[in-house]
């Protein structure tokens, strides 16, 4: 099966640049629900506008909706996809577990994808949405080769990769970095990139590694490896770069195109913008080497170096082209980035380009063999020829006193639009085939070109102008209406089968030390997760003791079936839907999402009661260094400290704060300095929600000790008094965006 080539379309212009450069589909969003919340996005109209140029070509949209839906947004989401159903868009992209149940269980002709925000890293993730009904899956970036290739031959669900673009350094839907430090939530779309930051690396309290972009990416570039993934039947391609400009969309779908289709081509991609380059981890890229600490923005394509300077002009020697509003980038301590404006030959005479020896003015002297790079072609050409339009035949058929008709075939269906006005009889010069061959042969808003016309009329027809046109645009609109493949809704009731007791209060505890676990159960705490938490990232699926789990992904779900399951705050439930259909897949509890705020919470539990008839089984942790981001990255291994993470103490520091490092099993994660801790809130939180949660995570056993007594103290009505110094109440009185 043909591997399908995924571009991205973050406004219109991106859009067109894509679908007649070769892509096979394209993603994109509206101004609602979509991931990349700073795109210029596309209108409604324009989306429509879309789905007929796409569908025209046989080629498919795909909108993005993959934010999390708070409780008051949660209908208007639904009534969102339900118009992208009814406007007859080929998929949505989604990870909100109420969208994606709605989408499945309602609109059964629009896809199902499910995003990367949903943390799709391994078969039984997959089993899961497989067995749901989904369409596709769209696997993590830090999945590998092999990975992939298992996961491909044990399923039947396709997969969608990611094949060039930006990174993410945490594995997608994880990171609550941007939300806690500025309350933009990555898991809504409205990231602040905290990761394209400095950061300084402390070792046991001394500085290690000094102010460095040590959580910043290389962009992922898998093209020399494409013929590998079209082997093991990759279904979809994908390019990062909804954020991304037209030149990017052109340049990169094109090239990608070209390599998809001839193994032997090697794309030019070093003329868009973009970071330094790396196969990823999916082709086995060192886990230390995927970030460039020296670097955040653009590395851009080697043209030439500085070889002097004569009066206040910079002599360069080019190995390739240079022209006049390039951007480019000298290397040197402190890069510098400038626009060309003039360039001089040897004979210092103005040129519009370059390709050896001239002279530019550089306003900032750099060192004689400074590297210059360009990171911006001014001369990439975004005029749309007819390569990738479809081309057609118009039949023209008519007789004195009869209306014009028009007719065309395309993809075996037959369109047809006759004329208002009646063709007259010529008094001077009758109509001929090149006349009408003109005027049919304005179809540029159209995704066909014109190759021919059938002329079936008689030598003394005339018609004016204005009048072939009508029936021209006629003709054009019954194409369109075919095409747009709109649809009727029709939408089902979903029936509650589901009851649960409510619960006395309890107080449960997760930790990851053995001496917290012997603290935990010396204090008698019940329910603790420890072997029997099945994490976010690198789930083992061993069997289990316990009759109770916590489940950190889909996999377990669909794993642990013979289990008491409790849903782990990495699902990002935050509306009362996304916890009901939770709990119709096998949770028992489901924990609310650490980005909920306590108003947010109580109108989940009050909708949820509403609904359904009875309280949400829901867990909330109260306290815990919240884990910002989790990491295939690991920023030590660069610096030879792969192993000793566990004999050392590390930490970020940036000019505000601290983020602890710890690892587990080779995954990094970077924790606030400062604990969650809700204890003085018992009062509020136990009024809607009875299980509360203590986590733990790099504390010895006399601060466990000493949790769980506050904690206890609190349920018992002791009051405690809150110290902002040691601790944060993270989101509770702080709404994300």
């Amino acid at each position: 099966m043909k591997t399908e080539l995924l571009a991205p379309a973050g406004s219109f212009e991106c859009f067109k640049q894509a679908l007649y450069n070769g892509a096979d589909a394209i993603y994109l969003a509206t101004e609602r629900f979509g991931a990349r919340a700073y795109a210029k996005n596309l209108t409604l109209d324009e989306l429509k506008k879309a789905l007929i140029l796409a569908h025209e070509l046989n080629k498919k949209i795909y909108v993005t909706a993959n934010t999390i839906i708070k409780e008051n947004e949660l209908e208007d989401a639904k009534n969102y996809l339900n118009t992208l159903y009814e406007l007859g868009v080929d998929g949505v992209i989604t990870t909100d577990f109420a969208l994606v149940n709605h989408i499945i269980n309602n609109l059964p002709e629009m896809e199902c994808h499910i995003s990367t925000q949903s943390g799709l890293k391994d078969l039984n993730d997959v089993r899961f949405f497989e067995t749901l009904g989904a369409k596709r899956c769209v696997l993590a970036r830090e999945n590998t080769y092999e990975e992939i290739k298992y996961i491909k031959e044990n399923s039947t669900m396709p997969l969608e990769i990611f094949g060039y673009g930006a990174l993410c350094v945490s594995y997608s839907g994880g990171c609550l970095f941007s939300s806690l430090l500025s309350l933009r939530s990555g898991n809504r779309g409205r990231c602040s990139q905290n990761c394209r930051r400095l950061y300084q690396i402390y070792k046991d309290d001394k500085l290690f590694q000094d102010f460095g972009y040590h959580l910043s990416m290389k962009d992922l570039n898998t093209s020399s490896n494409l013929n590998k993934l079209q082997s093991i039947g990759i279904d979809s391609l994908k390019i990062e770069g909804r954020m991304k400009s037209e030149d990017y969309v052109k340049t990169v779908t094109s090239e990608l195109r070209k390599k998809l289709d001839n193994d032997s081509y090697n794309p030019i991609l070093d003329n868009v913008f973009h970071r330094t380059y790396t196969k990823g981890f999916i082709f086995g890229e060192d886990k230390g080497y995927i970030v460039d600490p020296s670097k955040r923005t653009n590395e851009g394509a080697y043209i030439g170096k500085i070889i002097g300077y004569e009066n206040n002009l910079t002599k360069v020697k080019l190995e390739r082209k240079l022209s006049l509003k390039d951007r480019v980038r000298i290397e040197d301590k402190e890069d510098y980035y400038f626009t060309i404006d003039k360039i001089l030959n040897e004979k210092k005479k103005e040129e519009s380009s370059s390709s050896s020896i001239c002279y530019l003015n550089i306003f900032n002297k750099k060192p004689i063999g400074s590297k210059i790079y360009k990171v911006m072609d001014a001369n990439i050409d975004l005029s749309i020829d007819n390569k990738f339009k479809k081309p057609i035949i118009i039949k023209a058929y008519g007789k004195i006193s009869s209306p014009l008709t028009l007719r065309v075939t395309i993809d075996n269906h037959t369109f047809e639009a006759k004329s208002d006005s009646l063709i007259q009889e010529s008094k001077n010069r009758p109509l001929t085939k090149d006349d009408l061959f003109k005027q049919l042969n304005k179809l540029a808003e159209t995704s066909f070109y014109l190759d021919d016309i059938e002329f079936n009329l008689a030598n003394d027809c005339f018609m004016v102008i204005k009048d072939i046109n009508e029936v021209r645009r006629k003709l054009i609109s019954s194409i369109e209406d075919f095409y747009q493949n709109k649809r009727i809704l029709n939408l089902g009731e979903d029936n509650n089968t589901l009851s649960f007791d409510d619960s006395d209060i309890e107080l449960v505890c997760k930790c990851r030390t053995k001496e917290q676990y012997d603290a935990l159960k010396e204090l008698g705490i019940k329910t603790i997760y420890y072997n029997n938490y099945i994490p976010y990232v690198d789930a083992k699926y061993n069997d289990i003791d316990e009759d109770y789990i916590l489940a950190g992904n889909y996999g377990a779900i669909y794993n642990y079936q013979n289990k008491t399951i409790t849903a782990d705050y990495s699902f990002n439930a935050i509306n009362s839907e996304a916890i009901y259909n939770l709990l119709k897949q096998g949770a028992r509890y489901v924990t609310l999402s650490l980005e909920t705020d306590y108003d947010l919470m109580k109108e989940i539990t009050s909708s949820f009661k509403n609904k359904y008839g009875f309280n949400a089984p829901l867990e909330i942790v109260c306290y815990g260094r919240e884990n910002l981001m989790t990491m295939k990255y690991c920023p030590l291994r660069k610096y030879k400290e792969c192993g000793k993470c566990h004999e050392h103490s590390y930490y970020l520091k940036d000019e505000y704060s601290k983020f602890l490092l710890y690892s587990d099993n080779c995954i990094t994660h970077i924790i606030n300095e400062k604990p969650l801790n809700l204890v003085d809130d018992l009062d509020k939180i136990t009024k809607l929600i009875k299980r509360i949660r203590l986590d733990f995570t790099v504390e010895g056993k006399d601060e466990v000790t000493k949790t769980i007594t506050q904690f206890r103290n609190s349920l018992n009505g002791k009051k405690n008094q809150f110290d902002k110094e040691l601790n944060t109440r993270g989101y509770f009185k702080r709404p994300i965006l």
